[in-house]
This record gives C-alpha cells, sequence and structure tokens, in this order.
C-alpha cells in the first residue's frame, strides 16, 4: 500500500505539468535558428582598368628607379671614381743630401736627417706617435716608409692622408702591390706593371681584406701608392760595425723584403724584392718567402757574408722590413726594422744623420721604437 505524503504529492503533479508541457511543444526547425548557420555572400572585387594602369605605372618607375640606384647613383656615391696606374718604378733616388756633408751636388735638397719607418700596416696612432718621439720637423726631416704602411691595422686611410700631407716619401711593399692589384681589378683596369715587362707578373692574390680597401681608394691614394718606387737609393749612410768609434760608410738602400747578393741593382727583379725572406742553399740565388722550407737561410745572413767576402755585385747597406718573424734585425750591410707592430709589438725608425768631427763627415745612425 502506498504511503500519500505531501513530498509524494507534489512530484506527482510536477511529472503531470511535464507531460503536458511536452505535448504542447514539440521542437520545430525553427528552433535551431540562430546567426551561426546564417550565410553571407561576399562579391568579388575587381580593378577597373585605370587602377591597373595607374599599379603597373607605378611598378615599373619603382624598378628603373631601383636599377638607377643601385648601378648609377651607388657607384658614384659610395665607390670612388677609378684613376689609371702608372708604371712602378723599379729604382729611385730620395734625392737628399744629409747636412753637414762631403760635397754639395746640385739638385739634392739639404736635410738634417733621413727617417725610415718599418712596417706601420695602418696603425696611425702608432706612427704619429713614433714621429713625436723623434721630433720630427717636416722641414729639416726626409721620412722614407719601408713598405707595407696599410693593410691589416684599423686606420689605412688615415695613414695615406697623413703620408700625403706631409710629403713623406715611400717604397712599395708586398701589401700596397696587392692592393694595387685588386684595385685594378674592381675597377676593370689594366693590373700594375713594372719598367722590365719581363718583371710583370698577372693577379692572383684574394686577399679580402686587401681587396676591401682597394675599394675604398680614392684616385689620390691611388697616385701615392702607384709612384713608391721598389727600391730607394738613399746616399751615405753609417757602416756601423763591432767597433765602438766606427767612422766606416757606404751607399744605402731602401727596400721592402731584400736584394739578392748576386745581382747588380739594376738587374734585381721587383717581385722577388717585394716577398724575399731566405735564400736557399746551397747556392744561394734562389729566394723563398717562407723562411721554414728546407736549406732557407735568412737572406740578411747571406748577404752580410758576401759583402764581407767581396763576392756581392755590389756594395749596399740595406734598410729593410717585410720579415716580422725575425723581428729586429740589426747586422753590418742590413737593417731589419720589422718589428711586429701589428702583432703587438713595436713600431720601430732608423734615423741617420751626419756629424762634422775633425775634419771630417761622420755618418750615424739610432734606433727609435714606441709600443704598439
Amino acid at each position: 500500500m502506498n504511503e500519500t505524503t505531501p513530498l509524494n504529492s507534489q512530484y506527482r503533479q510536477y511529472q503531470d505539468q511535464e507531460a503536458n508541457h511536452q505535448e504542447h511543444h514539440q521542437l520545430q526547425p525553427s528552433d535551431f535558428d540562430g546567426d551561426e548557420d546564417e550565410y553571407y555572400n561576399y562579391s568579388k572585387y575587381k580593378l577597373n582598368k585605370g587602377a591597373k594602369y595607374l599599379m603597373y605605372t607605378l611598378g615599373f618607375a619603382l624598378a628603373v628607379f631601383g636599377l638607377y640606384f643601385f648601378t648609377v647613383l651607388l657607384p658614384n656615391t659610395f665607390i670612388p671614381t677609378a684613376t689609371e696606374l702608372v708604371t712602378i718604378d723599379k729604382i729611385s733616388d730620395l734625392n737628399v743630401i744629409l747636412t753637414p756633408k762631403d760635397v754639395s751636388i746640385d739638385g739634392k735638397t739639404q736635410v738634417h736627417r733621413i727617417i725610415l719607418i718599418g712596417d706601420t700596416h695602418g696603425h696611425y696612432k702608432e706612427l704619429t706617435k713614433l714621429l713625436e718621439k723623434v721630433k720630427y720637423n717636416n722641414k729639416n726631416d726626409k721620412v722614407v716608409m719601408l713598405g707595407d704602411f696599410i693593410s691589416k691595422g684599423p686606420d689605412s686611410l688615415k695613414v695615406l692622408d697623413f703620408l700625403i700631407e706631409n710629403n713623406i716619401d715611400c717604397i712599395m711593399g708586398n701589401h700596397e702591390y696587392y692592393i694595387l692589384q685588386n684595385y685594378a681589378a674592381f675597377h676593370g683596369l689594366p693590373q700594375p706593371m713594372f719598367t722590365n715587362a719581363a718583371d710583370n707578373i698577372g693577379f692572383n692574390n684574394n686577399n679580402n681584406q686587401d681587396f676591401r680597401l682597394a675599394k675604398k681608394l680614392e684616385p689620390h691614394h691611388v697616385k701615392y701608392i702607384n709612384k713608391c718606387s721598389i727600391i730607394k737609393k738613399l746616399g751615405t749612410v753609417p757602416l756601423v760595425t763591432n767597433k765602438k768609434s766606427s767612422t766606416l760608410s757606404a751607399p744605402g738602400i731602401a727596400v721592402h723584403a731584400g736584394i739578392r747578393w748576386d745581382l747588380k741593382l739594376k738587374n734585381q727583379i721587383p717581385t722577388e724584392n717585394l716577398e724575399m725572406r731566405s735564400l736557399l742553399a746551397p747556392q744561394y740565388t734562389e729566394i723563398s718567402s717562407d723562411p721554414s722550407v728546407s736549406n732557407a737561410v735568412s737572406w740578411s745572413k747571406v748577404h752580410n757574408m758576401k759583402q764581407k767576402s767581396g763576392e756581392a755585385k755590389e756594395e749596399w747597406i740595406v734598410y729593410y722590413g717585410h720579415d716580422a718573424s725575425r723581428g729586429l734585425n740589426l747586422k753590418e750591410y742590413t737593417k731589419g726594422i720589422d718589428s711586429r707592430c701589428d702583432k703587438g709589438g713595436k713600431l720601430s725608425a732608423m734615423i741617420i744623420w751626419s756629424e762634422k768631427q775633425a775634419n771630417q763627415i761622420i755618418y750615424k745612425e739610432d734606433l727609435v721604437q714606441v709600443n704598439c
């Protein structure tokens, strides 16, 4: 027997109401209508002929401007104008004479000192610091750069501008020669030439650093480098021996790398003078730029030996650079003053002057250095 309670009565009443509601409210398709099922039709937009013509015209104009910018405007703005190269002199004369002097030589400028500076490699601050230390006077002193005064270091263009502004003389180093080669290749010019056609070589240098510098050179930079000779005659210089009071002297030359003892100056081979470091035994007539090869002997050691024995073709005291691996290397007939400035060593200058003592002219020299 089912018991009737107030709670049961309420539940039955709720069930009856739900049944009546379902009978009168069956789900219809319209009950599912909503915004999410609405479809929107978009009409496709088309450019008219005028708009198309305008777009094509603008595109063509931009293409023409881009072509002009990259082929004409950009090169003329950021790439200096090219200048033709001239023949490189093998031998030149410094054309100065130290005072006091032995004799008067017409056409030569009298100077108090000749200052020879080793491989600077674009280190402008060290160069100016060295010249301050030697109390450089551009009216009374003649400065000669022994090649490789640019490339590798941070301020090659500043060094070039300084040398030009101060009328400083130079001999060509292997890096200056490489840069001229890269310059000619970049601007589509003939490769740099030496006086003797047999000495000329083709372009074979792919040093990216030299190429980047070559692209930046302006005409006055190129003309300065191009006028640097391979060898420069210095006149009379001291022949410093082991004796403390030596009064000897001999003719001197400046060259970047070295010379061969078995050839007269006029017969030297420029590319060898730019790159040699050693001579190969037993004949010592073949050069090598690599001192580590078999039978390689420092060319300066051979030169001194041949000068003292009298076997050398001519008597020369040679001031040179290039050989950073051997560093400062001073002998009687050779003075190597590449003291590794670019590798954190020193920048060196050899100062040459003359004095009058007891009715004779004495030639002297002194080495001055600054840290790099």
